[in-house]
This record gives C-alpha cells, structure tokens and sequence, in this order.
C-alpha cells in the first residue's frame, strides 16, 4: 500500500501537469489573439523568416538566466537574518517557481520554502516581497538608461509616452521608496487597518533593497546574479528577434521587454501565460516591429523562458519537500 505521503505527492504532481497544460493553452490562446490581430496571412509569412544560427544562443541564456537568478536568490536569503540556502535548495526553489504551474505565482513556493528552513512567517514574507523589489532595482534602472539614450538619439516612430515614463518615472520611484524605507519613517507608520499593513509590509521589504543599495560589495551577489539574469533573458529576447530576421537594437529590446512585463513573470499566475504573449509583442510593435514579425519571435522567446524549463520545474518541485525535511532534521 501506498503511503500518504507518497498519495499526497502524487496528486500534486498530476495537479501540477494539469496546470502546466492549461499554462501552454492561455500562451497559445494569446499567440492566437495577436495573430488574428495582425493578419493571419502576414503572421504565416513571418514564420518562414527563419535564421537557425539564432536557436543555440536562445536556448543556451535559458540555463544562464536560472544561474543568475539562484545567486541572487542565494544571496538573498541571508538578509535579515534568513536561512543560507544550499546550492541545491537555491536551484531548486527558482527552477520550480519558473514553472507554468503556479497559480499563486513562483513567490507563493518561496514563502514555502523559506518557511520549511526556518524562517519565521514574517520574515519569509518580507524576504519574497524584497526579492520582487530587487528584480525591480536592477530592470528599471536598465530601462530608465535605454529610455534616455533612445529620447537623445531621436526615436522616430517609437511613442514618446513610451520612453518618458521609464526615463523620469522609474528612478523617482525607486528614489522615493528609498527615502520612505529608512528605518524612522517607517517607524512613523502606525494603523492597523489592512491599507496600512500592505503599506508597512512593501516598505519593510524595500527597505532591504535599501540596504543592499547601501551596502553593494556585502550584497554583490544579488545584484551580481540578478544582473546576470535579466541580461540573459533580455538576451533570449534579441537572439528571438534575430533568429526570424528582425533587427532589434540593444536600447529597443530593453525597453520592448520591461514594458512587456508589467509585472515579472515569478511573481505572475502559469508563468504570465496568456497575458506576458498579447503584452510582450504589443511592446515589441511599440517600438517599431510590425504586429506580425513580432509574434514569431515571442513565441520563439516564450518556448525558451516558459515550455523549455516546465520538465526541469515540475522535477525540482518535488525535490522541495525532501530540501525541508532535511533541513528540519539538520
């Protein structure tokens, strides 16, 4: 007889496959969406504009983003006193929270895992909310820089709505958070209404990208590995647009990417399946790509970042039970 563990594993996983399934239906919905948008005609000619000498450097930043997220993640763990992750749990836990299967997004497994290893609820939350900061700290900042580039070199067609916003917006929100979380005006903060805790809560996290701001050779690793992986999957996204014959400057795909991803794809439902397609190639025509040339390549993109690592995700999810076993038998 089976053992209810062995039971309880079991339906997890089947559930997991389920979700993965409907995560790579919403993404071909959304493909569906634009091509019809664009012209079924055209979107088919798109397709055949094929440069396979792209394909290597696509799926090869699909390991180099994972990297790049386990040492910032691994390094991160450590602020305000959290669990040091082994190399193993680090890769694990981002591995599984790439994964199209999370309908609570990849922060919901963090939370677990964090918990699982010792860490108390409260400092666990404050730990994921400031790792969706961090992610913040090191894109907007990239993106602020391509705005102001693009704005000084002329940017043609491409929307000024577009670029003033990451270029004035972005840095004065991230000064401003900043400011706000410095440890005596948080203190000033009192209520207990639910606004208030959301509020106290998001500056609690900021203020440990404050601290890693102040403090970058302590925390080189999270700005180091975060780094790494947002110039990997900004990278997977101009290899995409090169692999079908769309020349897409460095400035441009930096800015088609953040814009595309209002919220980062950890911290989205099934990976941002469905919603990260429509919005991402919208992005891509904001900045000059016709409709129709940019869905072929964010569907190259897209079965990089989401269909390549789902096997890997599902696997490394059911390794994180046995990480906190162990960890609690330690």
């Amino acid at each position: 007889m089976p053992s209810a563990m062995a039971l309880r594993t079991s339906r997890l996983t089947s559930h997991r496959r389920l979700l993965t399934v409907a995560a790579i239906a919403l993404a071909v919905g959304g493909g569906v969406i634009v091509a019809w948008e664009a012209g079924w005609d055209l979107a088919a000619e798109a397709f055949r504009l094929v440069d396979p000498a792209w394909v290597a450097m696509v799926v090869l930043l699909v390991p180099v983003a994972l990297i790049g997220y386990a040492v910032a993640y691994r390094s991160w763990s450590w602020m305000n006193g959290g669990p040091r992750l082994r190399w193993t749990e680090a890769a694990d836990v981002v591995t599984a929270g790439f994964g199209p299967f999370t309908l609570a997004g990849g922060f919901r497994l963090d939370h677990r895992l964090l918990c699982g290893l010792g860490a108390r609820d409260d400092q666990a939350r404050r730990l994921v909310l400031g790792l969706g900061a961090l992610e913040y700290a090191v894109l907007a900042p990239a993106a602020c820089v391509a705005a102001i580039a693009l704005l000084l070199a002329d940017p043609g067609g491409m929307p000024a709505s577009l670029l003033w916003p990451w270029a004035l917006a972005a840095p004065a929100g991230l000064a401003l958070g900043v400011w706000l979380a410095a440890p005596h005006r948080r203190k000033r903060i009192a209520g207990r209404t639910r606004v208030i805790r959301w509020i106290r809560h998001t500056l609690d996290a900021v203020a440990l990208v404050r601290e890693a701001i102040f403090h970058p050779v302590r925390h080189r690793g999270c700005w180091l590995g975060m780094t790494l992986y947002w110039t990997a999957e900004i990278g997977m996204l101009f290899a995409a647009a090169r692999l079908f014959g769309v020349e897409l400057g460095p400035a441009h795909a930096v800015i088609a990417y953040a814009t595309g991803y209002t919220l980062t794809r950890r911290s989205m439902p099934l990976g941002g399946a469905g919603a990260t397609e429509i919005l991402l190639a919208l992005s891509l025509h904001w900045v000059g790509v016709p409709l129709a040339r940019a869905l072929p390549v964010v569907v190259a993109y897209r079965v990089a970042n989401l269909l390549l690592p789902a096997i890997p995700a599902l696997l490394a999810d059911a390794r994180l039970g046995r990480h906190i076993a162990r960890a609690r038998a330690r």
